[in-house]
């Protein structure tokens, strides 16, 4: 049987809810008929309603249709005469129609229970689809808006209860899941699913704002925020607190929420104010009281936050300081990871940045990676100088710390990266400028490629501000030349680019790849040139790391 053109076959409770129906199709045996030719029953429920646990309304009319084979059972059936309290087949079936609403059958068939094929009709059974009738009369229409309809359990199923759970796993999966910190997990210091008092909101803010902005619900995101402002209260009142405020719920939710910082606000003044509260809370605590596994978990989370914030500052942080480098692992020294030893180094940074901008003209730090040299040293100095060559040495020695930490690196990962071309990732939105790069590379594991990023990152500082303070004569035997260092700092740029199809192009790796990117990348700006062809594509990506997960990293990082 054809459907009617320009009507819908749904149901009035889909076609009121704007959804494709499902209807529930069932077939009418008939004896002596070839299968081909028995006929359809109409539908006593939609699938739809009943899978949604909503109350069906039925459809606008009773199909009927026209059999030759029915007026031959009746007139075989009739031959007996309808018994009493039974209404007579006829009276429906004299022009060879035959009414098809499975209430009525299964009414004349519970009052014909000594006849159980009565009219040469059996129980109906369900079967697939073969369309709605051509006919629908007037008296049938009307019927059908009286017909009984199956019990059902009138509810909605609303997801707000599973709402915090769901975005919780969200984000776990897709954005904590994905550490950098040479760990796989910070569990238990992660394991969200047994924190509680004010860690508990901040997970629920970060978690409901990750997911509302990833998928675009405004309301999701609405209601992160009054988590993170039930949050921020519980902090402040931990922190008033002499025993709370040493607690690890504290350090958590302080970690938490300059994440959220990252995901929600559209500024960078509250992520800047947040990492600043971080850094606030861990010097105070001191070295000591990081030594417990899930305290030190944390405390390793927080040192990469800390230290972008201070680079953006130009300011020197805590953590370079021999006691914060040693003491939260002392009681067991071999848990030390190689991206933990990595960080030590990059911890360094803001220091060197500080010094190095002292010794300059306050006009013209500005950091113009397009020339051999960074800016020009106050004129009044020499290479001489002690503050110089202080800074020197101490740049010098943290580029030789960062070169024996690479070949170690290479001897534990000898085939770690790999040059391949683009078709070795899967399908993606990404355009990644072959024609700029070369080629991709590709990582044994996710670890292995933060590392890798972070290395870039940290050679990209040091060339830069060894290239800033020119070595003395002396210095220029055991000192790389400016061509290398412009090299190397080359090198590293390109190889951040050239490894962002490995972080963001794997499903497997969430937001984490988008995470760990957006400052490398944001510094790598700063040598391209915003409109060169390789700016214009880090904008891109920057981008589209924005829309996919909501992360608006060049609003928080300041201009390096």
């Amino acid at each position: 049987m054809g459907n009617i053109g320009g009507r819908s076959n749904g149901c009035i409770t889909c076609l009121r809810r704007h959804v494709k129906c499902g209807k529930f199709h069932v077939i009418l045996q008939i004896p002596d008929v070839p299968s081909n030719h028995w006929t359809d029953e109409g539908e006593p429920t939609c699938a739809k309603c009943y899978s949604s646990g909503l109350l069906c309304e039925g459809y606008r009319g009773l199909p009927v249709t026209f059999d030759p084979h029915v007026e031959k059972i009746n007139q075989h059936n009739n031959t007996q005469g309808p018994t009493s309290g039974q209404e007579d087949p006829e009276a429906d079936e004299e022009n060879g129609m035959v009414n098809h609403n499975p209430n009525v059958h299964a009414e004349s068939s519970s009052r014909n229970a000594s006849h159980p094929v009565s009219n040469g009709i059996a129980r109906p059974i369900k079967r697939p689809s073969r369309g709605r009738p051509r006919k629908v009369s007037q008296s049938t229409r009307r019927a059908s808006n009286v017909s009984a309809r199956p019990t059902l359990v009138p509810f909605e199923l609303s997801l707000s209860a599973f709402q915090e759970p769901i975005c919780v796993t969200f984000l776990v999966q897709n954005f904590l899941g994905h550490l950098d910190t040479g760990r796989t997990s910070l569990l238990p210091a992660w394991d969200v699913n047994h924190v509680s008092g004010t860690a508990r909101d901040s997970v629920n803010a970060l978690a409901l704002a990750f997911f509302g902005k990833a998928h675009h619900q405004q309301y999701i995101v609405v209601q992160g925020a009054e988590c993170y402002g039930k949050a921020l209260l519980k902090l402040r009142d931990d922190l008033d607190d002499h025993n709370a405020m040493w607690s690890s719920s504290v350090l958590l939710s302080s970690i938490l929420l300059a994440r959220y910082e990252l995901v929600a606000s559209t500024g960078s003044a509250g992520w800047i104010q947040h990492a600043g509260g971080v850094e606030r809370l861990f010097e105070a605590r001191g070295p000591s009281r990081h030594q417990t596994v899930e305290e030190r978990h944390i405390f390793e989370a927080a040192r990469p936050i800390i230290v972008i914030k201070a680079i953006t500052d130009y300011k020197r942080t805590f953590l370079d300081q021999p006691a914060w480098l040693t003491l939260p692992w002392a009681q067991d020294p071999g848990q030390k990871s190689s991206m933990n030893h990595l960080i030590d180094i990059f911890c360094v940074i803001p220091g060197l940045l500080e010094d190095s901008k002292a010794l300059h003209s306050p006009t013209s730090f500005v950091w113009d990676f397009t020339t051999p040299t960074s800016p020009a040293t106050d004129p009044s100095m020499t290479r001489h100088d002690p503050r110089l060559v202080a800074l020197r040495k101490r740049i010098q020695s943290c580029y030789i710390k960062l070169q024996k930490w690479k070949e170690v690196w290479d001897e534990t990962y000898p085939s770690a990266v790999q040059s391949v071309n683009l078709s070795y990732f899967p399908p993606s939105e990404l355009k990644f400028p072959i024609e700029i790069f070369e080629y991709a590379i590709t990582f044994p594991n996710f670890l292995q490629a933060n590392e890798y990023q972070l290395y870039n990152t940290v050679i990209f500082f040091l060339s830069s501000l060894m290239l800033s303070v020119p070595p003395s004569p002396d210095d220029l035997n055991a000192a790389p030349s400016v061509s290398d260092l412009l090299g190397q700092r080359w090198d590293a740029a390109n190889n951040i680019c050239r490894a962002v199809p490995y972080d963001l192009m794997f499903e497997k790796h969430g937001c984490g790849g988008a995470y760990l990117l957006l400052f490398p990348l944001l510094t790598n700006l700063r040598l391209f040139g915003a409109d060169s062809p390789e700016g214009r594509w880090i904008k891109q990506v920057l981008t589209g790391i924005r829309n996919k997960w909501g992360l608006e990293g060049e609003r928080k990082y300041m201009a390096i």
